[in-house]
């Protein structure tokens, strides 16, 4: 590549920072949604089509084209190439040209996980011949599109050092995708990029339905609990407690929490019961205590000598 002769208006202005930040916050976003997208459809859904599969790769290629500008930032990418040696304005275009197939690809192959996501919600005939359609289309076009591009030089080198021997088909074809000649490049790497994970982004979020309808219930779900004064709190000594009791035959009731409670051991419950037939109940006894105004319960069922059964409460 050949610097111009004269230094462009504005002097040395480097937007590789602007670039950068474009590219990082974008990709962050997107690694959290596909992140998302594949614990919602592997554990909770268990259910991965093919839609996720592609759009995977529309990920990677996605990252890897990222990746290709990053570093082609470190040789110059975002400042015009008069201020640039001439190996490092080689090398930075040679990373921004091997960085086009990977978009095309990503924003291809992105459109055609899309279509294949809205085949899993319809069973339409018409919708599964139109969208095979569009994807049979963009594959045509784009495909001979990306061995274009590399072969319309000859060598395929003489796309970034315009002073080696040979010619390409169409020299103006360059210019117009080198990103050195001027600064409306840097205008179309935040194009494509944010073109990439926007298509990765809005293709995922609808597939997040299920983990968000859970994490919402999982959110109603400790809110009652909360109001009912199921959580911990500063003044409750505790949630839960099982009370067992017995039932006995002749209008005699054993609370072994009540006589331990005063006291008693489990030896001197034992020694009070009357001879016959007797029943254990368990049951649990839930209740919430608010500051400033502690209160507990128990409860005896008595079954009188006719088999009814009478409730004391006692507080």
């Amino acid at each position: 590549m050949t610097s111009p002769a004269k230094p462009p208006p504005g002097g040395d202005v480097n937007k590789a920072p602007m670039l950068r930040a474009v590219i990082c916050s974008e990709l962050a976003v997107a690694t959290i949604v596909v992140g998302m997208r594949f614990f919602t459809r592997l554990k909770l859904i268990h259910s991965p089509g093919m839609d996720d599969w592609i759009m995977l790769a529309t990920f990677v290629c996605a990252v890897v084209g990222s990746s290709l500008d990053l570093a082609g930032m470190e040789y110059g990418i975002g400042r015009h190439v008069y201020y640039l040696d001439h190996p490092s304005a080689v090398y930075a275009t040679k990373l921004d040209w091997l960085c086009q197939a990977f978009v095309i690809t990503a924003l291809t192959i992105g459109k055609v996980s899309v279509a294949f996501f809205i085949l899993r919600l319809s069973n339409t005939r018409w919708h599964f011949y139109f969208l095979h359609t569009i994807n049979i289309t963009l594959l045509l076009i784009n495909v001979p599109l990306i061995i274009w591009t590399y072969a319309q030089c000859k060598p395929t080198a003489l796309l970034w050092d315009l002073t080696l021997p040979g010619r390409c088909q169409d020299p103006k074809m360059q210019g117009s995708f080198a990103i050195f000649q001027g600064y409306d490049a840097t205008s179309l790497m935040i194009w494509y990029t944010t073109e990439m994970y926007v298509i990765i982004i809005a293709g995922s979020l609808p597939t997040l339905r299920p983990l968000v309808q859970k994490s919402v219930r999982a959110y109603k779900l400790y809110k009652q609990r909360s109001s009912k004064g199921y959580l911990s709190h500063p003044n409750a000594s505790h949630e839960l407690q099982n009370y067992p009791t017995k039932k006995t035959i002749g209008g005699t009731v054993l609370q072994k929490a009540r006589r331990k409670a005063e006291g008693h051991s489990d030896e001197d419950v034992l020694a009070s019961a009357p001879a016959g037939i007797t029943k254990t109940t368990d049951f649990s006894l839930e209740y919430a205590e608010d500051e400033g105004n502690k209160r507990s319960e128990r409860w005896e069922d008595v079954m009188s000598a006719d088999g009814s059964i009478r409730a004391d409460e006692r507080v």
